[in-house]
């Protein structure tokens, strides 16, 4: 069936507008919570906002907006540093061991997990 351009238009904005899923305001992994928009972080009900750093917070935003999911090296440089190659990757090892030091190891989890060759993965708690 043809359209008019004004209603194939208001189409395409009503299709966007409802495939856009809406990011959550505070994500939960497990016992993890993150506040993007106020730049917080808690564990087991445990303020970390002041232990981590701008790019340590970046890191953990990355993780836990893609829990249980594998990310390559150089898919966090790219996201975080936005720099592409794998010459950087000892970098992304440095931040994920900084990481773990504050929001792994003072609760004795282990859920930030090195996947040999390939990346990190943050634990899915529903798994």
């Amino acid at each position: 069936k043809p359209f008019s351009f004004v209603e194939l238009s208001a189409r395409i904005r009503a299709l966007i507008r409802r495939g856009q899923p809406e990011r959550p305001t505070v994500l939960v992994v497990g016992d993890l919570r993150l506040d993007p928009a106020r730049h917080r972080v808690w564990r087991a009900d445990k303020e970390l906002t002041s232990q981590i750093s701008p790019r340590e917070f970046a890191l953990l935003e990355l993780f836990m907006r893609n829990p249980g999911r594998v990310l390559r090296r150089e898919q966090i440089i790219d996201q975080i540093w936005g720099l592409e190659g794998d010459w950087f990757s000892n970098v992304v090892d440095q931040y994920v061991a900084y990481l773990r030091r504050k929001v792994d190891r003072p609760f004795d989890r282990d859920d930030i997990e090195t996947i040999r060759g390939v990346g990190y993965r943050l634990k899915d708690s529903g798994r």
